[in-house]
């Protein structure tokens, strides 16, 4: 049977389109699609390995070492590559958009994520956004690196995850590098990459950070058009507040250990950090904080609330290391300065102030201490307002309570120059005497509020040295109230009227007036009127306070009212270092008094032993109206200027 010519020629045709796609060589194609790629993109984009494909309904096409260029001016000239690409395609999807892809694997592959020091993303593309339809995705021996030069970040991982049916399997990620110039290491994993084609919906994250002690722990999204928008839950806990910079481009005073709990949102240049709560050594903390980078220098803006706060948790803010801790958990920097303290004959905190740290950040923070906990101090309720602008840092008000008083500050720190200056304006209101004067405490009632104030300017980078170069004024006054008589009289060393007291108990001994006032020059305090006046003696007081070499030198001599038979009749001294003072009687009027009795009383009768014992008193009551005014005119009139030796210095 002989077939017709028609019948042939489709046969023909098929064969040859068969043999020619069968003995194609696809690599033929590579430039072509190259330059279309490129054209799409707007960036180089090569097949520099062999192309093939597969064909049938849906093709499957693979290409090897195939890469995508970086952004103009970068160092680094590729942005992504693999050592192998392989993609199923559904060419039904060329005609109906948007293209689908119901498979692809990536071998080997790199990406680098990059913003340059101009803010510039290497993920910004200048072709058209078309993004394929992707239905599985496997990545095998991936590695993503993150390089943000402006932020001296440049962090690298290790990617791999699997495809599922669904194309949701997660991935997961490790690595480390550095950020902001420090070392830290990543963990953690995030929804399928497949999800990162929907450019703006969040992406899940889940991510653990660690530097050295410090701990971050990340659940929240991400938004893929703008890779470090974030929205989540943060956990951050280390030893000290301070490590965080400059990772946290906030220089935090020394803190103990920590653990705060919150809200982390980033949204263009700010980072908030919303309805924290958690511990800070013995403290609780809570609040809000924002920090605003995209403006010409990082603003800080926080409220920040105590419900249980211990006082010694702040001596990080004028130098002190933490003093709950065991030296296991406090930092090397504070046990080496913990051990010099030990060490040294000094109580003033040494630790200097990084006037450099005054001009990192603007800032302005708002502190509420509800409630004081396990004190040695009578505090109650404390409130501070933080502004630090261009390197000059006020806190005002200052104000915290003081057994059942108050004190209200303000408090300027000028870190403009190499050495900080400082202001102060101090207001004491109503404190009870017996709180923090015990030794006066009578045993029933009050001894009376005091009341006063200090004006001061001081130079030196640290607490130390900012008191050793003090200039100013202060004068505590107090007036009514009563205090112990037995401590009355024993600074008279009245021996006769003591012994009574302390046989049927002590009483109390109305007080006219307390007044301290003391004028502070380069470092020293000396005192002009230091008077305490109650019904049975008038205590008159002398001498100074050095805070340069942290000494005492004080002399207090009562002068009775009414005469005793045995009294020694002092003076007391005050006097020894900060951190040993020493009260003790004067040894020598002591002893001559002693020794004339002695010799009064063996040369003559044992009662002219007494003579030279013998109180008549008569002392007149002090002026203490006058005293009072003086006092307050004295720190009223003015404030001094810094001292020229240390101003000449800078």
């Amino acid at each position: 049977m002989r077939v017709a010519k028609k019948v042939w020629i489709p046969v023909i045709v098929v064969a040859v389109v068969a043999t020619v796609v069968a003995l194609f060589e696809w690599n033929w194609l590579r430039s072509p699609l190259s330059s279309y790629m490129s054209e799409r993109l707007g960036r180089p984009f090569a097949i520099a390995g062999d192309l093939h494909v597969e064909l049938s309904r849906q093709p499957l096409v693979s290409a090897d070492a195939v890469t995508l260029g970086n952004m103009a001016g970068s160092a680094e000239a590729v942005m992504a590559g693999a050592q192998r690409v392989t993609i199923r395609v559904d060419p039904a999807s060329f005609f109906s958009g948007p293209v689908s892809l119901p498979e692809v694997t990536l071998v080997q592959p790199r990406l680098l994520l990059e913003r340059d020091a101009d803010g510039h993303d290497n993920w910004e593309f200048a072709g058209p956004a078309d993004v394929p339809q992707i239905g599985g995705l496997t990545i095998e021996d991936g590695i993503v690196r993150y390089l943000n030069s402006g932020a001296a970040t440049d962090v690298t991982l290790n990617v791999a995850s699997a495809a599922s049916a669904s194309g949701a399997t997660p991935v997961h990620f490790s690595g480390a590098g550095r950020v902001r110039d420090q070392p830290v290491t990543v963990e953690g994993d995030a929804a399928s990459l497949l999800t990162l084609e929907q450019g703006e919906r969040p992406y899940r994250l889940n991510a653990q950070m660690q530097s050295g002690d410090t701990r971050a722990h990340f659940d929240g999204t991400l938004v893929p058009n703008r890779i470090d928008n974030l929205d989540g839950t943060l956990t951050l806990q280390g030893p000290d507040l301070s490590q965080l910079y400059p990772i946290v481009p906030v220089p935090f005073p020394w803190t103990p250990q920590y653990r705060l709990n919150g809200q982390l949102k980033h949204v263009g240049k700010v980072w908030t950090f919303n309805a924290f709560t958690g511990k800070v050594g013995d403290s609780d903390l809570a609040g809000n904080f924002a920090l605003d980078v995209g403006k010409q220098k990082p603003l800080v803006d926080a409220d920040l609330v105590s419900t249980r706060l211990d006082y010694k948790d702040l001596g990080g803010l004028v130098g002190l290391p933490p003093v709950h801790e065991p030296p296991s958990a406090r930092t090397a920097t504070q046990n080496k300065d913990a051990m010099k303290r030990a060490r040294s004959e000094r109580a003033l905190p040494t630790h200097p102030y990084d006037s450099g740290h005054f001009q990192a950040v603007d800032a302005k923070v708002r502190f509420k201490g509800k409630r004081f906990i396990a004190s040695d101090l009578p505090l109650d309720d404390m409130s501070a307002t933080l502004e630090l602008q261009d390197g000059v840092l006020t806190l005002q008000p200052l104000d915290f309570g003081i057994a059942g008083g108050h004190v209200a500050s303000t408090l300027t720190l000028d870190a403009r120059e190499r050495l900080i200056r400082t202001k102060g304006d101090v207001t004491v209101r109503s404190v009870e005497l017996k709180e923090v004067l015990p030794a006066l405490k009578p045993p029933k009632g009050s001894a009376g509020k005091a009341s006063g104030r200090a004006r001061f300017t001081a130079t030196g980078n640290s607490v130390a040295d900012m008191l050793a170069s003090s200039n100013g004024d202060a004068a505590i006054i107090s007036w009514g109230g009563e205090a112990s008589e037995l401590a009355v009289v024993l600074m008279n060393l009245d021996l006769a009227r003591a012994a009574p007291l302390l046989m049927r108990g002590d009483t109390n001994t109305p007080i006219r007036c307390v007044v301290a006032d003391f004028a502070a020059k380069d470092g020293t305090l000396l005192a002009r009127s230091l008077v305490m006046d109650t019904e049975k003696e008038k205590i008159l007081g002398e001498g100074s306070i050095d805070f340069k070499t942290e000494r005492y030198d004080l002399t207090l001599k009562a002068h009775a009212k009414s005469p005793s038979l045995v009294a020694l009749r002092g003076p007391i001294i005050i006097d020894g270092t900060f951190k040993a003072p020493q009260v003790h009687p004067a040894t020598g009027p002591i002893a001559a008094r002693v020794g004339a009795s002695v010799a009064l009383g063996a040369a003559l009768t044992p009662l002219a032993a007494l003579l030279p014992l013998i109180d008549v008193g008569g002392s007149a009551d002090a002026d203490c109206r006058a005293l009072m005014q003086e006092a307050q005119d004295n720190v009223q009139a003015r404030i001094p200027a810094p001292s020229a030796k240390l101003s000449s210095a800078q």
